[in-house]
């Protein structure tokens, strides 16, 4: 699943990354903490700089916990991009954010069997925070973005090239799209034309290229999430919609039916919040992690840690991570469990904001969260990829100095 979103801007201090990061919550890793003298200084993700730890401990430990490395980075830096696994294996990476005036047309291929990237051909318009769906046939379904375009593009892997597809009947922004079990493509909510807060949906159909319209939202929302449950209805969760100066975040959830193309309401989360990401879980159920909570104006706003489970009807708790996160990526391992990773920590009241290289793992067959190691990178508003085998790719994002990176990385579970 791949959203849209509009960029939360918050009070983001400048800073470094750190150098010595350690998932404490295992007793192992206790006992290595407790001969390890990281000595002071930059602070993120709540632990300190520093390398005294010997090499073989610290081996030692990430083997156990899982690693990450690094992989071939791409000839440009991009963040608020699509990242799209092909039936072929390979990733597809298109459009985003240079960190300059000007978004990105160009996509390139990412081969994990030689690890190198390659360049294939450019979408017919620079798009940033788009959204991508790998539609049935293999092809790759491009839809709107950052600002004012209702179009959508087609790329066909077998020949490297992008053409023009039909365009939404709505200009939206913070949307959602999500491929049914029909083959047809769901586009919901967003912020429209004179900041509506829209609550209509489209359907693209693959077999006509053409849009049509079907049932509309409840509440009208943006930067909310969606994900298609093993029943084939698609859950739509939280938002937020803005009033003058201040924003309201949305705790309300809505089931769509595509058998009858109406959407009923399927209860509440316990938090309120936006900018979160949902996963389908290998049982059909929904996972709801991350995202910022808070009403009101910004320095009210904050980071969510607590996780939420859809299954059976019902919203329940899923535990908690071991950092908040907004801007953060997600992806399901081949062993069912949910790597989180990344993304920045916005505390409420105050201006702080922490740019986050941990990650968590959620496993559910326990229900429970662990800590696993740390990216080599600070990164938000990047993708992760769960590739065949079995490891994870991390591309691109912007690191704490709002810079965008061209550096990738790989998660080895």
């Amino acid at each position: 699943m791949t959203r849209s979103f509009l960029r939360w801007q918050g009070f983001v201090p400048r800073g470094q990354s750190m150098t010595c990061s350690f998932a404490s919550t295992f007793p192992s890793i206790l006992l290595l903490l407790a001969s390890a003298a990281c000595g002071p200084g930059p602070y993120y993700d709540g632990e300190p700089s520093g390398d005294s730890a010997s090499a073989v401990e610290v081996a030692t430990q990430r083997q156990a916990l899982g690693s990450w490395s690094s992989a071939a980075p791409m000839w440009t830096a991009r963040f608020d991009h699509t990242a799209t696994v092909l039936p072929s294996g390979k990733v597809l990476v298109a459009g985003g954010d240079p960190g300059s005036t000007t978004y990105l047309s160009s996509a390139a291929l990412y081969n994990p069997a030689t690890n190198t990237w390659s360049a294939t051909g450019s979408m017919t318009q620079a798009r940033s925070a788009h959204v991508a769906v790998l539609l049935a046939s293999g092809k790759v379904l491009v839809i709107g973005g950052t600002y004012t375009t209702t179009t959508a593009e087609l790329y066909d892997p077998t020949t490297g090239t992008w053409t023009a597809t039909g365009s939404l009947a709505a200009y939206r922004e913070g949307f959602t799209a999500t491929l049914l079990a029909s083959g047809q493509v769901l586009v919901t909510g967003g912020r429209g034309n004179g900041g509506v807060y829209l609550t209509s949906s489209e359907l693209y159909d693959p077999a006509t290229g053409t849009w049509s319209a079907t049932g509309s939202l409840a509440a009208g929302r943006m930067n909310h999430s969606a994900v298609r449950l093993g029943n084939g209805q698609v859950l739509v969760s939280g938002g937020l919609y803005m009033v003058f100066t201040s924003l309201y975040r949305l705790d309300s959830a809505e089931l769509y039916d595509p058998a009858t193309g109406t959407w009923s309401t399927a209860g509440n989360l316990a938090t309120g919040r936006s900018e979160h990401l949902s996963l389908l879980l290998p049982s059909g159920d929904a996972l709801i992690v991350g995202g910022v909570a808070g009403n009101g104006r910004l320095p009210s706003h904050y980071s969510v840690s607590a996780a939420e489970s859809f299954s059976a009807g019902t919203l329940s708790s899923a535990g908690t991570m071991s950092s908040p996160r907004h801007g953060h990526a997600a992806a399901v391992l081949s062993s069912g469990a949910v790597l989180v990773a990344g993304g920045l920590n916005k505390i409420g009241s105050t201006t702080v904001t922490q740019y986050l290289s941990s990650a968590s793992l959620y496993d559910p067959t326990t229900g429970t969260w662990s800590a696993t190691t740390s990216m080599l990178a600070v990164r938000n508003h990047f993708t992760l990829s769960a590739l065949p085998s079995g490891k994870v790719l991390a591309v691109g994002g912007t690191n704490s100095s709002g810079l965008g990176l061209a550096s990738t990385e790989l998660y080895t579970p």
